[in-house]
This record gives C-alpha cells, structure tokens and sequence, in this order.
C-alpha cells in the first residue's frame, strides 16, 4: 500500500480483520502463582501474566508487629494525562513509577511472621519503605529501611530517620515486553554491575561541620581498584541533597554507585570519587531552618574539600571537580556560585534552580572568574514537574557569555528516581569534557539550522494482509475483540522557517467492517492511543470510545498524537490499542474494515 499525498497531508490505510464466533466465553487471566514465601528483602521473578513482565515480592519479618505496610513511590504517572495517578497492576507503556503520593498496601502474614506482598513494577531501581506498628518496639506506623537491604548507612540517626522518612531501592530488569528505551537504560545503569569485579565501595564517616559540630556523616563512593598511590588524582564529585533528604541520599535511591560502576565498567566515564554531605547542620529542626544554604556552602568549599583532599587521592583542580544538587542542593548552587566561582568545574543542577536566582551581574562576575568554557551547567527536571522553560533561559544566559549550558528533561516526578536518570545523563554526556579540561585537540563543526530543506513524513510498521484482532470475548452485552496499531512514526527535520511555530498532528479514522453482505458500522472500533517513547512536547489522542458505550468510534476523525515546536523534532511513534466491540447477536463472518491515518502540520 503506497503513502498518499493530499495537499500537505500524508495518508496510510491500515486494514483491520477480525472474526466472530457465536458463544466464545471470556478468558480470564490469572497472575502466576507463588506457593512459598521468599526470604525476607525483595525477590524478582519473570512472569508472562505481568504487565510489565515481572512479580516483585516484597517480604518483611516481624514476629511482633500486628500490622506492616508496603509503602513507596510506586504509584504510576502517565505522560499523556498528567496528574492521574495509577496502581502499579495499571502499568502500560508511558507510565511511570513516581513520587508525591505515597504508595501504600497491606502486607500479609504469614505463621512464621513473614510479612509479603506482590506486585507487577517497571524496569529500574524504585523507591519503597515499610510502615509498621509493633508494640514491642513502641513503634506506630514508623517508618524504617528494608533490614534485609544490604546497602550501608551512617551510624547513629542521620536526618531521615529522625524525620521519620527513610526509604530504599528495589532493582527490577528490563524485559522486552516493557517496550520502552526510556526503561531499558535505566535497567542498563541503575542495577548493580554485573560484574562484582566492577563493583566500587560505599562507606559513610563522621566529621566535624564548620560550625564545630560532631555526629555529622559524609557518604563516601570510591571507584572499583581506588588506588590510594595513583600517581593522577581521582577527578571527584561534591553532591548535594534535597530539603528533606541527607548524606544517603544520592546512594539510594539516587543510586550514583551503581551508575558510575557501569558506566565505568563500560568505558564510557573514568574512575570518580564521589562525596555526599548531610546539610540540615545548622540547629537541630527537621526542615529548612537547619538546611542553612550559606553555610552549606562555606561548610563544603571550606571545610569538606579540604578534608577529602588531604584524606583521599582526589585531584584538587577546578576543572576536576564536579557539584551535584538535587532540588535544595540545587537551589543552594546560586551561595556556591557565586561566593566560589572558581570552585567547580562542572554543574548539574537536578529538579532546582539557583535560588536566590542568578542576576546578569551574577552571570557576568561568575563567567568573568572562570573564562570561556570555564566551566559547564547542566539543568534538568522531570517531565511531571513542568516544562524546561524557566531552565533554557538560564542556559541561554550562560552560553550567551561563553559558558556551555544544556537542559534534559526525563520522564518522573520530584523524586529519587527522577535524579536518578537526570545524574546518569549528567555523568555520561558531561561530566570531564569541558573543551579546555581535556588532552586533545579540540574540533568544532557547525551545522546551518536551514542547511538544506527538510521534510514532514510518516511511516507505519509492516502489518502483512491486515491487521488480526484477538478471537472475541464475550462481555456480556457484547462480543469485544481486541488488537494493536502497527507502530506509526512521524519524522520531523523541517528548519524553523519551513515549520514556523507549529508542530503537527496525526489523526485516524475507519470505515465500515464488511462481510459477505453483513456490515459494521465504523463506530463500533475504537482506540487508546499511546506515545511508544515519552519525550516533551508529544502527546497521546484521547481514548475514543465505541458506540455501545456512548461514544462516536472512529467513525469521524480521532487524534493519534500531536507534537509542539518543541516536541517536534526528529522521529516520535505512536500506537493504539483497539477495540471493536459488537451487539452479542452479530451475524458471524470474518470482517474487514480500514483505518487511514493522516498527518498534517498544525500552525
């Protein structure tokens, strides 16, 4: 079947077959069964029935408690509706695992005061917590760490656990059936290195802040085979928590040890040192009054770099040196900035912004310091916290005075996962490849935005004769059939004076299902379509629903996706979950229908 072109819209039919059998019953699937409980901490088994492919089984003992829950940011958020939160047996592709809702279900005992529950979760490492209540231990809905968990912790009570608000990461493979990069990569770097020999070392160790107060912890990360004697120093990164985070925080459930063990046992970043800081110093409250920014930041350039520098083999080097931030350790970027301009050769600045906010002085007198290519800024968030708008302006105003600056935004919340990505592309992309920071010869090439004219096109996945739909279910009042979309991708390399400020947008519509004679109206199919790789500025259609449950089906036009200027560019694809849906007393017969799918530019 050939694309069609019908003044600036492209056209594809997509035929639709199914078959209906008089007196089908339904099939009802049921989750694969697990007969003994696992050891206590998190057990991962493959599971066909999972939507995600497989079970995870969370076990707690406690022979004393009367009631346990699971707890976590295990609730799922979905790139095309926003703020409706989902089960995790919801799961279906461009949904996500996110924080700002707690998560929580019931756990089950069992004689020997195991406690467990199963459930279905995506790829990467995700964040959960136990809530218990056990008399014997006075606790009331407290709050603690997985014990099984074998990930170290300060001695005595850091901040989150005065807080009440500690929290610990499970590690869940990718499978195929997931159907999503975004998942694959985080699988790739957030699990544990496969090879042991990989594997560097996490320890945490009491100091004293600048303020002259003991009982406070740094986190320590040293790469696999540290050499205390090397005659290069280690290049090393400073990372700063979240408002109502600690010292843990970036080694779970950020997990900066586990990325930078793979993406150094891949070659693709050199052994780091990594030094996390515990901020709330300043009094003793559990909220902003004891995170001080000001003397967050003397405390780390005046009193923990020259600590790990006299202690570690680290380099004492601007260009070596990188600041990591999460939300309030990003804010506190801007006391950093601008008291020590010339301490840091690297920024990434996750799920925050410099705050009190840079002014061009600011710019001016911190890229006056530095140079040109002095240093570099990454600035990210998540894509549930809101569009990268106010963060491409900032990193216009430092490229417009010779500071490389990016943005990134990944699918998440305001959470641990979401640093999680957001580190691994500033590790992997950015970190040690400042221009003037590295041996080489630099080579610079630059591509005209309008080079040559580009193009708006479509393409859909090979479907052979037609598309099969599912033997029918009966459902009562209907039979429901039951199919996918061939995967349609739009390419966009239009320059912006070919595009303007438009995006595009790809809508679908059928018509009748025929048979010997016998026809089905076109309302009858309808659709749930989906974006197959989240990215900004895309979006899913609305689920359409079919004639017998009141809506119009594809008989009129129906919206597949739509891209912004922003989200339009390079290759986005779609799919679609079908259902046709037919009164029980349908005549059988194999029928066949056509869907067309038009693409046409927006303004």
């Amino acid at each position: 079947m050939r694309n069609a072109v019908e003044g600036r819209r492209r056209r594809r039919a997509v035929s639709l077959l199914a078959s209906l059998a008089i007196g089908v019953g339904a099939v009802a699937l049921a989750p694969a069964a697990h007969a003994d409980t696992p050891a206590p901490g998190v057990t991962v088994v493959a599971d066909p029935s999972s939507p995600t492919g497989y079970m995870v089984t969370f076990v707690y003992h406690n022979e004393n408690a009367s009631q346990v829950r699971l707890a976590g940011d295990l609730t799922l958020l979905d790139v095309n509706t926003g703020t409706t939160r989902y089960e995790p047996e919801e799961w279906r592709p461009g949904r996500y695992h996110a924080g700002g809702v707690e998560f929580v279900r019931q756990m089950v005992r069992d004689d020997d005061g195991n406690w467990s529950v199963t459930l279905p979760l995506h790829a990467g490492s995700l964040s959960y917590w136990y809530r218990v209540w056990d008399a014997s231990q006075g606790w009331e809905n407290k709050r603690i760490w997985d014990p099984a968990s074998a990930h170290p912790r300060p001695a005595g009570d850091s901040f989150r656990v005065r807080n009440n608000d500690v929290l610990d990461t499970a590690y869940v493979p990718y499978s195929p059936v997931q159907g999503d990069p975004v998942l694959e990569e985080r699988a790739q770097y957030e699990l544990p290195v496969a090879d042991p020999a990989h594997k560097g070392s996490v320890h945490y160790e009491e100091y004293t802040t600048i303020l002259g107060d003991d009982g406070h912890h740094l986190g320590v990360y040293l790469p696999a085979g540290y050499d205390a004697d090397r005659a290069e120093p280690y290049k090393v990164a400073y990372l700063m928590h979240g408002i109502f985070g600690d010292e843990t925080d970036f080694m779970v459930p950020t997990n900066v040890p586990n990325i930078l063990d793979n993406m150094t046992a891949r070659g693709e970043i050199e052994p780091t040192v990594v030094i996390t800081v515990g901020n709330h110093f300043t009094g003793t409250a559990l909220n902003f009054g004891s995170y001080n920014q000001q003397n967050s930041a003397d405390n780390l350039v005046r009193n923990v770099i020259p600590r790990i520098e006299s202690q570690y083999n680290v380099s004492n080097e601007r260009e070596d040196r990188a600041y990591g931030g999460f939300s309030y350790g990003a804010m506190t970027s801007s006391h950093v900035m601008r008291s020590y301009p010339t301490a840091f050769g690297y920024f990434g600045l996750l799920s925050g912004v410099p705050s009190p906010a840079l002014t061009d002085a600011d710019y001016d007198q911190i890229a006056g310091a530095v140079g040109e290519n002095g240093m570099s800024v990454l600035l990210g968030n998540g894509f549930f916290e809101g569009s990268l708008d106010s963060r491409e302006a900032m990193a216009a105003s430092w490229r417009e005075r010779g500071i490389p600056a990016a943005t990134a935004q990944v699918p998440g919340a305001h959470d641990g996962m979401t640093a999680s990505q957001l580190f691994i592309i500033f590790a992997r992309d950015y970190l040690w490849k400042n221009a003037d920071s590295r041996d080489g010869i630099p080579v610079r090439g630059v591509i005209p935005e309008a080079a040559q004219d580009g193009a708006l096109s479509m393409t859909v996945a090979d479907f052979g004769d037609a598309v099969e739909l599912s033997a029918p279910v009966n459902a009562g009042d209907r039979l429901r059939l039951v199919g996918e979309l061939p995967t349609v991708t739009v390419t966009d390399s239009r320059s912006t004076e070919q595009a303007g400020e438009g995006g595009w947008a790809v809508s679908g519509q059928a018509d009748a299902f025929t048979s010997a004679g016998q026809s089905l109206a076109a309302s009858h199919l309808g659709w749930t379509p989906k974006v197959l790789a989240p990215k900004p500025g895309v979006s899913a259609g609305a689920t359409v629903a079919t004639v017998l449950d009141g809506g119009p089906g594809l008989a009129t036009p129906s919206r597949l996706g739509s891209a912004t200027a922003q989200g339009r560019w390079g290759s986005t694809s779609f799919g679609a979950d079908l259902r046709l849906e037919v009164p029980v007393d349908t005549q059988p017969g194999t029928y066949t229908g056509m869907v067309t799918v038009t693409l046409f530019p927006v303004d």
